[in-house]
């Protein structure tokens, strides 16, 4: 199985990465190439027993995506964007990376004509729904986001629900 994280290089691509080098598989499938993209070139941590490729680029950046899903990598968690306090302070940086980058890449998938259904896992954040919040957020509580980058993390996530809808991709988003 070929997986690609976007957001390699952050923290939750690190970890993510470190840990499907540790398990070498995925849902029982043993993983036999990782591609890890980010804006920096990603590390590779040590101990890994497939092939690992690193990739330093703009995902919103024309062709990117194109690219980054060119050898059609089975699974892809899409992590890249830009966090809540910068998207705030740089309007137009977190349109560009957390909405275009991910439109780029959903469109990439969606333009494919062979085919290509991959499984894709985007993180989203509870800032989708503002505030307040009940103790417990039930599935039906409104998507209301008070900022810039919980817009854009709602956009993508309505999105990512169309294409798996219509089964050009099977995708979750996880908050």
């Amino acid at each position: 199985m070929h997986i690609l994280i976007t957001g390699a290089a952050g923290m939750i691509g690190r970890k993510l990465t470190a840990r499907l080098i540790a398990d070498g598989g995925l849902n029982g499938k043993p993983i036999d190439r990782l591609t890890l993209l980010d804006i920096v070139t990603p590390e590779i941590p040590p101990g890994a027993k497939m092939p690992v490729a690193t990739v330093a680029a703009d995902l919103a950046a024309p062709g990117v995506a194109d690219k980054a899903i060119a050898q059609r990598p089975e699974v892809i968690f899409h992590l890249a964007g830009v966090v809540s306090g910068e998207a705030e302070i740089d309007f137009d940086k977190g349109y560009r990376v957390n909405l275009e980058g991910g439109q780029a890449l959903l469109a990439a998938i969606r333009l494919a004509d062979d085919g290509y259904v991959p499984k894709v896992v985007f993180s989203s954040s509870i800032a989708v729904y503002g505030a307040p919040f009940p103790p417990v957020i039930p599935d039906d509580f409104h998507l209301t986001p008070l900022t810039s980058y919980g817009t854009q993390k709602a956009m993508i996530e309505l999105l990512l629900a169309d294409l798996n809808r219509r089964h050009m991709l099977d995708g979750v988003g996880i908050r």
